[in-house]
C-alpha cells in the first residue's frame, strides 16, 4: 500500500469523503441535484458513472440502481450500505462492460469527468450514449474553469484530485458526437 502525504489522498477514504462533501455543502447540493434535475422515478433503471459510495441512492426513489467505480473501497462501502438497493461494480471506464445496452432510462455522470483524460471522456459519453433507451436521459455535471471566477470556486477546482480539470470551451466539444446540447 502507498502512502501518500497529499492530504486528498485522505478522500480515498469512504468515510472522510462523504464526511467532506457534507461539511462543504456536497451532500445538500446533491440532494437538490437529484430532487431538480435528476428527478427519477420508481422502478427507473440508473446507470451511474463513477457512482463513488452510492451516496445518491439517499436521495433516490426505489429504482433499478446500477452503479460503477474505479475505488475498490468506494464500491466496498457501497455493497455494504444498500445492499439490495443496487447493484455495485468495481471498474474504470475503459475496462467496463455495460449491462444491458440500451436499457437505462437515466445515465448519472456527475463530477466524473475531470478526473478523466479526453480519450477516457469520449468513452465515458460513448458508454453513456450506448447505455439509453430511445428517449433516455444522460445527466453530466462537472466543475470547470471559467471566466471571471469567483476566487472560492477557482480554489476548491484547484485543489480537486481531479487531473483534467478543463476550461469551458474544452469541456463542450467532449461529447459532441454522441449528444445534441
Amino acid at each position: 500500500m502507498t502512502i501518500s502525504l497529499d492530504p486528498r489522498s485522505f478522500l480515498r477514504i469512504p468515510f472522510i469523503y462523504t464526511s467532506y462533501k457534507k461539511l462543504v455543502g456536497g451532500y445538500g447540493a446533491r440532494k437538490l441535484f437529484v430532487k431538480n434535475i435528476v428527478r427519477a422515478k420508481p422502478n427507473q433503471k440508473i446507470l451511474d458513472i463513477g457512482c463513488g459510495p452510492g451516496d445518491i441512492l439517499d436521495f433516490l426513489p426505489e429504482v433499478n440502481y446500477f452503479g460503477f467505480d474505479l475505488d475498490e473501497n468506494y464500491i466496498k462501502k457501497a455493497k455494504s450500505k444498500y445492499q439490495d438497493k443496487g447493484k455495485f461494480t468495481c471498474s474504470g471506464i475503459t475496462d467496463f462492460t455495460l449491462p444491458d445496452p440500451g436499457t437505462f432510462d437515466i445515465v448519472i455522470a456527475s463530477g466524473i469527468v475531470h478526473h478523466l483524460n479526453n480519450q477516457e471522456a469520449k468513452k465515458l459519453f460513448k458508454t453513456a450514449k450506448k447505455a439509453l433507451k430511445p428517449k433516455g436521459r444522460f445527466i453530466t455535471l462537472d466543475g470547470c474553469f471559467i471566466k471571471k471566477q469567483n476566487l472560492i470556486s477557482y480554489l476548491l477546482l484547484k485543489l480537486d484530485r481531479g487531473l483534467f480539470i478543463r476550461k469551458k470551451m474544452n469541456m463542450k466539444p467532449l461529447p459532441m458526437n454522441h449528444f445534441k446540447m
